[in-house]
């Protein structure tokens, strides 16, 4: 088995094949109801991407998962609508046998050159494609056993019944290959599920320990957020002596924290729009006050320059409402804290 992954698209295509094998082993008993529900609640199926690449769950179980669709559309005489699951697998796949012979049955059935008959199926009168059975291997699938029912060739001809074997062998392997499947989205799911309480907790733990007077902790998804509560600098890249006090404190809590935590420290700079400036895309003021605040995070602790990343945010997007009262606090920067380890994923 191959190696486990936490991909999101790879536990994708794990989902739609372990839905295709179900509906598969679902027609095989006969029980063409629920292999159509187990079909349906897939939706819309990824098609080929640019460039005619793969869609996200890969195009051989997309062309298998239309192509079951469309026997059991077949089967339960919705022509129609197997005729365009069959049109959508020529389209990904142009050499595809099932589709192509699928297609040509339809035509002459449309044409009146074959016959379809109705049978008794789930309460109703399905009209049910004979001639398309036989042609197409697998449409019919009636009572744990493969019935081809025949409508009679071009020209006309008597109906037959051929009962095939259930094919037990073939459906142990796919349901030895649907507990794999199930196997691999579990350990995905608890991986996923450890990765998001193991950063919940980390989370916690920086909330806690960088919490002081002054300063106000945004708890977000991915990370927290320190925002001082009036402005670190009076004016330019000059800081006032609380911002100074604060920063010097809080480089020494990150240094203690990140020796059981390791974190990750973006200092972000802000700058108001001044008449005359430019009034978005950052400026050379918002960076020279991250650069500041980074010095006076390292100067009393074990951390470097290089441990900070220095941002610059836009002007429009200060950590208070852009309004005239506002603008003294906005002369500031914030600190965004990010646990090191796996991205939560949404």
């Amino acid at each position: 088995m191959s190696e486990v992954t936490d991909n999101p698209v790879d536990a994708r295509a794990l989902h739609l094949q372990l839905a295709v094998n179900r509906a598969h082993s679902a027609a095989r008993a006969g029980d063409l109801d629920l292999a159509a529900r187990l079909l349906d609640e897939l939706g819309e199926l990824d098609g080929p991407g640019e460039a005619g690449e793969p869609g996200e769950v890969g195009r051989a179980t997309v062309v298998a998962a239309l192509n079951l669709r469309a026997k059991v559309h077949a089967q339960r005489g919705e022509l129609p609508e197997a005729d365009a699951c069959w049109s959508r697998v020529e389209a990904l796949a142009p050499d595809d046998p099932d589709a192509a012979a699928g297609r040509r049955t339809l035509a002459k059935i449309a044409a009146g050159r074959r016959h379809a008959r109705p049978v008794v199926h789930t309460g109703r009168v399905a009209v049910i494609a004979g001639a398309l059975a036989a042609t197409v291997a697998g449409v019919a699938l009636i009572g744990g056993t493969v019935k081809l029912i025949g409508g009679g060739d071009e020209g006309g001809g008597s109906g037959s019944v051929a009962e095939a074997d259930t094919g037990s062998e073939r459906l142990s392997e796919e349901s030895r290959r649907a507990d794999e499947l199930k196997a691999r989205l579990a350990a995905i799911e608890g991986d996923r599920t450890a990765d998001a309480e193991q950063r919940d907790s980390a989370l916690d733990e920086v909330a806690k320990r960088l919490a002081m007077p002054g300063v106000e902790i945004r708890r977000h998804a991915g990370d927290v957020q320190l925002v001082f509560r009036t402005g670190v600098f009076p004016y330019d890249s000059v800081i006032g002596p609380e911002g100074a006090e604060a920063l010097t404190e809080i480089g020494r809590r990150l240094a203690d924290l990140s020796a059981e935590t390791p974190v990750e420290t973006t200092v972000v700079g802000h700058s108001v729009a001044v008449p005359g400036g430019a009034p978005s895309g950052g400026s050379v003021v918002a960076l020279n006050r991250a650069r500041v605040a980074a010095q006076y995070l390292a100067q009393d602790s074990d951390l470097r320059l290089t441990d900070f990343r220095l941002v610059s945010a836009d002007q429009r997007r200060g950590p208070f409402p852009a309004t005239a009262a506002n603008a003294p606090r906005n002369r500031t920067v914030t600190l965004l804290i990010t646990p090191k380890g796996p991205t939560p994923t949404s």
